[in-house]
């Protein structure tokens, strides 16, 4: 039935189902302009998936993630339109994000409180900033964060990434903070009245002012996570926290906090070599159903002078102790002591 019908009825149709799927508007345009792009690429000629890896083909030299999304929105239409493209993957090599000292953060709040202008700004900026560094959250959740969604150990994340919301326990310090600065803030306005945007122009400033390369909101996120995993939490714990689909996106960050090949390493430093072990002589005392009383004197004051903190009642007499030779005492020859 599709395939009856022009491409621009084709496209116009395939837009429900886009819309039904797509939730964030960013993306949802970023997509329609991608498709029709690929609408006219293909010049009235019927979608094919020859044609649609034509189409990528002029893409190629861009970022591996940047192919990969648009490979992912021709392929979703494809597969709507009844011809998959399962032979063809963009595969998307294994990167880390940036670590983040904590000297860096020290110095970044240092370049907030040290400002020369809009000092009035200064402590919604820092409070901005350690919201970010202590709850993980992305620089759109920010901005839309509101104080009705404050409580005294948590806030609520509304309409995150996938439009879900999820739960952020918050520092008793960080609540207080929070709980101040909003106390006279109607329950939806927004707590720190700033478009996303706007929220990244000011953290790379104030990186910049700190002498640090490449920093921006995302890496306060990307050192909170690392710094939950460093501390002992679990994967799936920080996979809660960061709102991540799936845990494999979490993933990643096990390998800036690679305590267990820390330690591997460590063991490379003051290295030494298995000390061989002492030779070691056992020993029992006869067994004496019926010992004579100077029998009996002898060989409990053996004992104590042998094992004096392992000391064993006088009426047990099959004893065992690791000695080495020098520590052997004259007095233990072969006519007192011998081996069973």
């Amino acid at each position: 039935m599709l395939r009856n019908k022009s491409n621009p009825d084709l496209f116009l149709l395939y837009q429900s189902d886009l819309i039904l799927r797509v939730k964030n508007a960013r993306n949802l345009e970023n997509e329609r302009r991608l498709l029709a792009r690929f609408a006219e690429y293909l010049n009235g000629y019927p979608p094919s998936p020859e044609l649609a890896k034509g189409f990528l083909a002029r893409f190629a030299q861009r970022k591996t993630r940047t192919l990969a999304r648009y490979s992912a929105t021709i392929k979703s239409f494809m597969k709507w339109y009844g011809e998959p493209m399962d032979d063809f993957k963009v595969k998307i090599p294994r990167s880390l994000p940036p670590y983040t000292e904590d000297s860096d953060i020290e110095k970044l709040f240092q370049a907030i409180e040290k400002k020369k202008t809009h000092k009035s700004c200064i402590v919604r900026d820092a409070l901005m900033t350690a919201v970010a560094h202590k709850t993980g959250m992305r620089r759109g959740e920010l901005a839309n964060l509101e104080p009705g969604d404050i409580h005294s150990d948590f806030l609520v994340v509304r309409h995150g990434k996938g439009d879900k919301d999820r739960v952020i326990p918050l520092t008793p310090a960080l609540a207080i903070r929070l709980e101040n600065f909003t106390r006279d803030m109607t329950p939806t306005e927004k707590v720190f009245k700033l478009k996303p945007p706007s929220i990244s122009m000011k953290i790379k400033k104030f990186a910049r002012k700190a002498g640090l390369d490449n920093f921006h909101t995302h890496s306060l996120r990307h050192k909170f996570a690392t710094d939950l995993l460093e501390r002992g939490a679990n994967l799936k714990q920080v996979q809660e926290l960061l709102g991540h689909e799936n845990i494999a996106t979490t993933e990643v960050y096990l390998s800036l906090a690679g305590g267990s090949l820390r330690q591997a390493i460590n063991l490379l430093d003051g290295e030494q070599k298995p000390q061989p072990e002492p030779d070691t002589v056992t020993l029992k005392l006869p067994r004496l159903r019926k010992p004579t009383p100077e029998q009996r004197a002898e060989i409990e004051r053996l004992e104590r002078k042998l094992w004096p903190e392992l000391f064993v009642e006088p009426h047990h007499y099959d004893l065992r102790a690791e000695l080495l030779p020098e520590d052997i005492p004259e007095e233990l020859s072969k006519h007192t002591l011998q081996a069973i």
